[in-house]
């Protein structure tokens, strides 16, 4: 992760974006060329973990978005990294995501327990 010799302040776990609509390929007169329905996106999520060098936390701001300003001036000074996880990621954004991620860990209860035993 990163160039030998550099130090990261942070490191950011970042997951594929999904859509949750198809995309259609639309050519000349209008003819359909191509559908996908819901694909990963050629973007990276950041998926709202983070791994924080003490200095990095020294930066947060007492008030406001850290992603607005102290994330941003890593990445200028070239001192933040991303992880690229591609395995399950459960976002809570929603009482409807909240519902699922509630479903999926009582339907698949070693998966809390998975990532300790590895």
């Amino acid at each position: 992760m990163g160039e030998p010799g550099k130090k990261a302040l942070s490191v950011e776990v970042v997951a594929p974006l999904p859509t949750g609509f198809g995309v259609v390929e639309v050519g000349e007169e209008d003819r359909v060329l191509g559908f996908d329905e819901s694909p990963k996106l050629p973007h990276w999520v950041h998926a709202g973990v983070h791994v924080l060098e003490e200095e990095a936390i020294e930066r947060l701001p007492e008030r406001g978005d850290h992603e607005r300003t102290t994330f941003p001036e890593l990445a200028a000074e070239g001192k933040l990294y991303a992880y690229r996880h591609e395995g399950l990621w459960l976002t809570v954004n929603t009482a409807k995501d909240l519902r699922v991620a509630n479903e999926h860990l009582r339907a698949h209860p070693d998966w809390l327990t998975a990532g300790a035993k590895a």
